[in-house]
């Protein structure tokens, strides 16, 4: 049974496994030194999997995503589209009539 205590930040679960996975990181380096930034590494790591599974969630709504992620819709489009989530719109058919043919 969950708590209905608040988790203060760095303290819950995800902040669990995100220590874990960079103390692991830490040791795959054999003390040598990131050739990249760690932030951006971690950021990018973590968000592309929750946009994923949070717009899977809600039906692929963006609007409903966004309001869970606490980000505007423009922002989560963006991203979308930059983590490869989103398709691109086709542009509209050129060629009318071909039905008929």
């Amino acid at each position: 049974m969950s708590s209905d205590k608040p988790v203060k930040a760095g303290q819950g679960w995800l902040a669990g496994c995100v220590r874990l996975a960079v103390e692991r990181y830490f040791l795959d380096l054999n003390g040598q030194c990131p050739g990249t930034s760690l932030y951006e590494t971690v950021i990018a790591e973590v968000e592309a999997p929750l946009i994923e599974t949070v717009m899977r969630h809600v039906g692929h709504n963006q609007c409903q995503a966004a309001k869970i992620l606490g980000i505007n819709r423009n922002t989560l489009r963006k991203k979308l589209l930059s983590y490869g989530l989103a398709e691109r719109p086709e542009p509209p058919s050129t060629i009318q009539g071909s039905e008929s043919l």
